[in-house]
């Protein structure tokens, strides 16, 4: 009986794990089939939210093709450093500017100026004695031939008659807002107050130029002269239209 009954239950092992390996068949295809449909693992931010893996963050911004343009332009002229894009020089060429080498500190200013400025900034320029002496009436690109002409221009020109400044510098304003860029700034350069046609302007001078800057593009000045007068034209003249003094002796 011993021996039927051994006999018995290793016929019956033998049956039982004949069933059970297709059961772990299918249950091993059933987990199978569990992760091949589980949704993908996404990141987790702070705030327990999702977002997909290697996406770059913002997405497709375009703040990056901001970053190509071009910075203002920094100009050192007679000492001190001018930031813009376009800019318009109105220059004294009075006979008091042939007094101690002004107008050849001028000249080398300007030109030294005017070769710095990249190709994407705009310039121009005009003399003024008792008569305007333009450069080509234009506030245009910086191109290296306008300014080698530039340069050539303001060599030329010697020093003679009075000082007509007014009408140059608002001419110069109109000028200068050719240009379609925006960072403006119009740098006049003189050694003396207005005088024009046996007058001293100060005044009139200061207020018609006032009310032709109607957008206040700044106005900078540069005084290398040596008269309390015409350092409190150009002190007054810079404080009113946003500019900056620049005392050159």
């Amino acid at each position: 009986m011993t021996q039927n009954y051994t006999h018995h239950k290793n016929r019956s092992t033998k049956q039982g794990d004949s069933l059970t390996e297709p059961r772990m068949k299918s249950l091993a295809m059933l987990l199978l089939l569990l992760v091949a449909f589980y949704p993908q693992i996404t990141d987790a931010s702070a705030d327990g939210s999702r977002r997909p893996l290697d996406l770059p963050a913002g997405g497709g911004s375009d703040r990056d093709d901001d970053s190509d343009d071009p910075l203002p332009d920094n100009v050192l002229f007679f000492g001190q450093s001018f930031d813009g894009d376009a800019f318009f020089w109105v220059l004294d060429v009075s006979g008091s500017m042939a007094s101690g080498g002004r107008i050849d500190t001028l000249k080398d200013e300007f030109i030294g100026a005017v070769n710095s400025l990249s190709s994407h900034s705009d310039f121009g320029a005009i003399a003024f004695s008792s008569n305007m002496i333009p450069f080509d009436m234009r506030c245009d690109e910086a191109s290296p031939t306008r300014k080698a002409a530039a340069a050539n221009w303001i060599l030329q020109i010697q020093p003679h008659g009075a000082t007509c400044l007014a009408p140059a510098v608002i001419e110069g304003l109109g000028t200068l807002r050719q240009s379609d860029h925006d960072d403006r700034r119009l740098i006049l350069v003189g050694d003396g107050a207005p005088f024009c046609g046996g007058f001293a302007e100060s005044e009139i001078a200061h207020w018609n130029i006032l009310a032709a800057n109607w957008d206040r593009i700044p106005i900078d000045t540069v005084f290398t002269g040596g008269d309390e007068a015409g350092l409190d034209f150009f002190q007054g003249l810079s404080n009113a239209n946003q500019g900056r003094l620049t005392i050159s002796q």
